[in-house]
C-alpha cells in the first residue's frame, strides 16, 4: 500500500506551466464529494431502490494567515467578495518540481464544462494572544471536478 507525505500537498492558484502560484502557508485541505440519492422505488418492489442523483463537492483549506500573500490567499479573498468562480485551483495530494515523479491533485474539470470552477463561501480569519493568525476557506463547487495524476516532464 502507498501513502503519500502530507509534506508533498499543497493548493494553489492560477494556470499550470508558469503561472500557477502557491496559496501561501496553507496546512491541511479537505476535499467531500457526494452524491445525493434518489428513490426510484416503485409500488410493489419488496425492498427500496434508488439511483445517483447530483453530484456536488465541497471542502476547506487552512492555514496561517498572510497578508502579503496577494497571489495567493489575496486571489482566494477576492474571489470570495466579488463572488467569482475560481476555474484554476488544484488541491495537490503529491506535488514535486523532480523530473518523472508524480503530481496527483484535484481541480475543476474545465475541459468537459468551461464554467466550473470552486466558488469561496466563507472566509474565517482568527487570532490568539498565544499563536499566529490563522485563515480558513470554505468552498462549494460548480460544475464537475476531477482527479488528475500526471508525471513532472523532463526539462527541454
Amino acid at each position: 500500500m502507498a501513502t503519500v507525505s502530507g509534506r508533498k500537498a499543497r493548493v494553489t492558484v492560477g494556470a499550470s506551466g508558469g503561472t500557477e502560484q502557491i496559496v501561501g502557508e496553507i496546512s491541511n485541505w479537505d476535499m467531500n464529494l457526494s452524491a445525493d440519492e434518489v428513490d426510484t422505488t416503485a409500488f410493489g418492489d419488496g425492498w427500496g431502490k434508488s439511483d445517483v442523483g447530483m453530484k456536488k463537492w465541497s471542502g476547506s483549506c487552512a492555514g496561517s494567515a498572510d497578508p502579503t500573500d496577494a497571489t495567493g490567499q489575496g486571489v482566494v479573498e477576492a474571489a470570495f467578495d466579488t463572488g467569482a468562480l475560481i476555474p484554476d485551483i488544484r488541491f495537490y495530494v503529491e506535488y514535486s518540481e523532480t523530473a518523472g515523479e508524480k503530481l496527483i491533485y484535484y481541480a475543476p474539470d474545465t475541459a468537459s464544462d468551461a464554467s466550473a470552477g470552486a466558488r469561496i463561501t466563507s472566509v474565517n480569519v482568527k487570532q490568539d494572544k498565544a499563536g499566529v493568525a490563522t485563515i480558513s476557506f470554505n468552498f462549494s463547487g460548480c460544475g464537475p471536478l476531477k482527479r488528475f495524476s500526471e508525471t513532472v516532464p523532463s526539462a527541454p
